[in-house]
């Protein structure tokens, strides 16, 4: 057992001591050999970097879209005075057909109301049993 644990801690170490060495060296890259040949190299990474076939991001892109969506936009023809008053008519005289009811809602609230005024009124004599059926454990248990 002891020589078991000696060789999981020495495991242990050898597996740290690997991790810690440093990498091996990558090959430097070739230098260019005179000042105009460093100049062309940056002036193509330059290029590379500010040159791209779309821009769909950034400023210009989102003009260059808003432009699109103006002139789309102004290809719609505008609504006549008389569409409005017609579209506010139809608005107002539908009003209760919206998600918040109307005439059908009204209709089951009054049929709802009825019936809850038709059903008897509970006595304090009722309520009282109530409380003590609820209040009780073995009332509960048939």
């Amino acid at each position: 057992m002891n020589k078991l644990l000696i060789a999981l801690i020495a495991g242990g170490f050898a597996t740290v001591a690997a991790a810690q060495t440093a990498a091996p060296a990558a090959a430097p890259m070739a230098a260019p050999a005179t000042k105009a040949e460093m100049n062309k190299e940056k002036a193509k990474t330059v290029e590379a970097v500010t040159k791209s076939d779309v821009n769909t991001t950034g400023s210009t892109a989102t003009a260059a879209q808003a432009k699109k969506d103006t002139a789309v936009s102004k290809t719609v023809a505008k609504p006549t005075t008389a569409q409005k008053k017609a579209d506010a008519v139809t608005a107002t005289t539908k009003g209760g057909e919206s998600s918040t009811g109307g005439p059908a809602t009204a209709a089951q609230a009054k049929a709802n109301t009825a019936a809850s005024k038709a059903m008897p009124k509970a006595t304090t004599a009722e309520k009282a049993a109530d409380v003590k059926g609820a209040a009780t454990p073995k009332a509960a248990t048939p």
